[in-house]
């Protein structure tokens, strides 16, 4: 992240992401009018760059040229998929400032409008009416006029938030949005509680009255819904699944099965989730070593570790960040506890009985610890051996929630003893990929390449295989461009891993 300079003590929050943007219109500096709904309603994402001119984190973000690329990408000279509009919000700044001309009123290091190839717009009140307190403030609005705050990202990052909104396509269209598991981790020790829940948006000009829609474990189907109703273009019907005890490594699953009593749609990439669980790591007493390198923002850093029940039991960090403080972006540089810059923390854990735990971190600005601006990391350690972390991590956005054993001496789950690793490469791809799998022990295996409406488009006969590395070799020069699916099945478990087809 870049530091950003503070318009308001004020406690005010931002428009908050998940809200509905207001409505502008305003004209650029060439005379041209843009109304946000107008470019919302023909379908295209909307990133808003509101910054200030005598900002000097605003300065260097803009001349990292993230947003130009972004725009390149994905403005009318790309895939048309977007929009970028760049607001200055300062009421006290003039266009020569933008310029970087004589006769700025305020203060500006240079010319701002060369080399920019998206509309720059001088309106305050575009600002106000966003509710910025601070600069620069980056907003993603989706077509269906749903408006998220993301942080300083590059191109990249900035297009995957893009392609996480719901975007209409045909007549007979409807999609998973907003899906959540109903737990924060994604490691199983003992046994984990989901609840998973989604919204389905009707993304069709043909009003949504029909759904089916089914919660798969490993492929067994757990529970289906029947949706009737009434909804119009991007309305939302909230979806929730009862609580589902799981007590093993899995693959989870929401899927869409029918709309509109119709078994497919006009756009089946959004008809499904995955989500995969694996088998808690463990430490073998109850004294865990925690070893922290913060990035060049140490004071975004906050972390929890929590029992069972959710009591924190050991806490460290900007206080001011808090356990509920990623992507809030500012007002936490001298809260109490607060890292130094690329600082190593060492911190001895001592865990009060053998059971289940879950370590939690939180960066206020929502790009982690790693790796755009620093190298920071988290690794835990067994004090018997402190030079081989069992859990780590450090490359997250907001939050980085994960689940681990202490004190135990037999393992979790059968599976967990066994766990195959599975390694996916390039990815995405283009001509050929690698599937390499590393058994811990003989098993049976089969490979399937499905795609998003669940079809096998490609597969390798299951067969028997030693214990040890296996290579796998998939000829991704025969599949189309998107997202597949493999599915790695060793004996009785199943392993599903994205893979992205781009050329």
């Amino acid at each position: 992240m870049v530091f950003q300079i503070i318009l308001s003590i004020t406690l005010e929050a931002q428009l908050p992401s998940g809200t509905i943007a207001p409505n502008f219109t305003a004209k650029d500096l060439n005379g041209k009018n843009w109304q946000l709904y107008e470019l919302l309603d023909q379908g295209k994402v909307v990133v808003l760059e509101i910054s200030a001119t005598w900002c000097p984190p605003c300065w260097a973000y803009h001349n990292g040229h993230a947003m130009h690329n972004f725009y390149t990408q994905h403005g009318p000279d790309g895939d048309d998929q977007a929009r970028v509009l760049f607001i200055e919000g300062d009421p006290a700044t003039n266009d020569q400032c933008l310029y970087g001309t004589a006769g700025c009123n305020n203060y500006s290091p240079g010319n701002w409008v060369n080399g920019t190839p998206f509309p720059i717009i001088n309106s305050a009140a575009v600002a106000d009416s966003f509710q910025i307190n601070y600069y620069p403030t980056i907003f993603v609005v989706c077509p269906n006029r749903k408006v998220y705050e993301v942080g300083q990202w590059d191109a990249d990052d900035l297009w995957e938030q893009a392609r996480s909104c719901p975007v209409a396509a045909g007549t007979n269209n409807a999609g998973i949005f907003d899906y959540h598991t109903g737990s924060d981790l994604h490691e199983v020790c003992g046994s984990l509680e989901l609840q998973p829940g989604f919204n389905l948006v009707n993304l069709g000009s043909e009003a949504l009255t029909q759904a089916t829609v089914a919660l798969q474990w490993n492929n067994n189907t757990i529970q289906t819904i029947e949706w009737q109703g009434y909804r119009g273009l991007y309305g939302e019907v909230p979806i929730s699944f009862d609580v589902l005890p799981v007590n093993s490594a899995g693959t989870l699953e929401a899927k869409l099965l029918s709309v509109n009593n119709k078994p497919a749609d006009d756009d089946p990439a959004n008809n499904s989730h995955f989500s995969e669980f694996t088998i808690a790591e463990g430490f073998n007493n109850l004294q865990v070593l925690l070893k922290i390198r913060t990035d060049q923002y140490g004071a975004e850093t906050y972390w929890e570790v929590r029992d069972e029940q959710g009591t924190v039991l050991e806490s460290g960090g900007n206080q001011a960040v808090g356990p509920d403080g990623g992507g809030k972006f500012t007002g936490i540089n001298n809260g109490p506890g607060a890292y130094d810059n690329n600082a190593i923390i060492r911190d001895t854990l001592n865990l009060p009985g053998a059971g289940c735990y879950s370590i939690h971190f939180v960066d206020a600005y929502g790009d982690g610890m790693c790796c755009d601006f620093g190298y920071g990391y988290y690794r835990l350690y067994n004090l018997d051996n402190p030079t081989e972390p069992i859990l780590k991590g450090g490359a997250f956005r907001a939050y980085d929630d994960r689940g681990f054993s202490a004190g135990m001496l037999t393992p979790v789950s059968s599976v967990g003893a066994s766990e195959p690793k599975v390694r996916l490469y390039p990815n995405p791809a283009s001509e050929q990929a690698s599937l390499a799998l590393d058994l811990p022990d003989p098993a049976r295996v089969s490979v399937q390449i499905l795609n998003t409406l669940g079809q096998t488009v490609w597969q390798f006969p299951a067969e028997t295989l030693t214990a040890g590395n296996q290579l796998y070799l998939l000829p991704t020069y025969q599949f189309a461009n998107g997202l597949y699916w493999a599915q790695i099945q060793v004996d009785a478990q199943v392993i599903n891993r994205k893979l992205i087809i781009a050329r």
